[in-house]
């Protein structure tokens, strides 16, 4: 088995060790979410009393050995014929994963209890494998920079490439590794979970029926959207949101602020008064797939109840986890002494990443503008690299080497922080747009 412990959401997969195949994979929400969406509220909830780390690790625990169970269940094979697994995670999934103690994790300089690679037996922590087994977890590498960062350097063989090259795997924690001039720096930022669809209005996981695209005519302003499995639309999953807000702000229905343009005669109003851009309005919902609105009328009047929409605050999520980003980049760039511009290529990891509009990101101001030929999209990288890790002993050797040598820049105590923070909220010039 190899486990991408994600703070959002897990990804198992059932390895072949002869053939180096996955026969079967599994995707499973991390229950610890009941105890906090983001990862200081986690640690936070641990620290309180001995019996709340307990509480938190068990029922990841509980659910990864579930979602084993499952995989092993639905391919006539026994847990006894497990014969190893792996796992990767950012330090606090780690952490938490052993139950080791996580208060030195939550305070600054947020020092990690262990930069080593560990093994365990699978019995020690109640995972039902074959008798004698073990868990190999590769080593966290500093702070919020995890193994499941180095699982995605391994896999995306970034620390091979010759010239300046940026990888970014984007999760409720992104992390980011610059490789410029042979070496490694790498930088965790809290971007939250707004592109898993959480802390907005309408959002959902991308689950049948969510709207994952949309286009907004320039002159109509008639919003075109389109659904996972061309259902009827039932909310708005992270590319939709990154979507919705690109269009907004492409057709000016909000400016470099994200503040909505009042003039619009398109937007509508809630029961509180603030204003709302509808992507479908309910009177559409049972329709499929690619879905046109006629929005023609609207003219501020009150939302239907059950429209699809984007409100102020749904742009704000957008704007923080953006922002969070960017600013990551900027001070590995700053640091490196490099700029943008000598960037040869951007790599985005993340199940995530792989459904995004490159476009879209540069549009919002994610990343700098660049050549869209620039960017390159490859999806779970850190589950591909804990399956390297499995399947290689070669892999796993390097793994650690790759730990050893990179470089983990904390974010907040950079002078620049706060300045890169506000400016990378803005949004770019309407004529800077692609």
């Amino acid at each position: 088995m190899a486990v991408d412990l994600g703070t959002t959401k897990i990804a198992i997969l059932l390895v072949d060790l002869i053939s180096g195949k996955t026969i079967d994979s599994k995707g499973i929400m991390n229950p610890q979410i009941s105890y906090g969406e983001d990862v200081m509220s986690r640690l936070n909830f641990a620290i309180q009393d001995p019996e709340n780390l307990n509480k938190i690790k068990n029922v990841v625990v509980d659910r990864i050995r579930e979602g084993i169970n499952d995989l092993c269940a639905k391919n006539d094979i026994k847990t006894s014929e497990l014969l190893e697994m792996t796992l990767v995670g950012n330090t606090a999934m780690h952490h938490l994963f052993l139950g080791l103690p996580v208060k030195q994790l939550a305070l600054a300089p947020f020092i990690s209890l262990t930069e080593d690679s560990i093994a365990i037996k699978a019995r020690d922590i109640n995972i039902d494998l074959a008798p004698g087994a073990y868990i190999y977890m590769p080593p966290p590498i500093a702070g919020f920079v995890g193994s499941d960062h180095l699982a995605m350097v391994l896999a995306i063989d970034i620390d091979n490439l010759k010239g300046n090259y940026i990888g970014v795997d984007i999760g409720t924690n992104t992390e980011i590794a610059l490789v410029s001039a042979g070496k490694i720096t790498s930088v965790s930022t809290a971007s939250g979970p707004a592109f898993e669809g959480a802390h907005i209005k309408h959002g959902m996981r991308a689950a049948p029926g969510a709207i994952e695209r949309v286009v907004i005519d320039k002159e109509t302003f008639v919003p075109k959207v389109q659904t996972i499995n061309d259902k009827a639309p039932t909310g708005i999953c992270g590319s939709g949101i990154l979507d919705g807000v690109a269009e907004l702000l492409r057709t000016g229905a909000i400016d470099k602020r994200g503040k909505f343009n009042i003039d619009n005669k398109y937007l509508c109003k809630d029961e509180k008064g603030q204003y709302q851009f509808v992507l479908a309005r309910a009177e559409d919902n049972g329709k499929n797939g690619s879905i046109n609105n006629d929005m023609n009328g609207l003219m501020h009047l009150p939302c239907g109840e059950k429209d699809i929409s984007i409100n102020q605050k749904d742009i704000v999520e957008i704007q923080l986890a953006k922002g969070a980003m960017r600013t990551g980049i900027e001070i590995l760039l700053e640091n490196a002494g490099i700029s943008f511009e000598d960037i040869d290529g951007i790599i985005i990891a993340g199940a995530f990443g792989s459904y995004i509009d490159p476009r879209n990101v540069v549009n919002i101001g994610m990343f700098p503008m660049v050549s869209l030929d620039k960017i390159t999209q490859v999806g779970n990288a850190a589950g591909v690299g804990a399956r390297m890790i499995l399947l290689s002993m070669d892999e796993r050797e390097r793994a650690e080497r790759i730990a050893e040598k990179t470089n983990y820049l904390e974010l907040t105590v950079f002078p620049s922080f706060s300045d890169h923070f506000i400016a990378g909220m803005q949004f770019p010039d309407p004529e800077e747009i692609l």
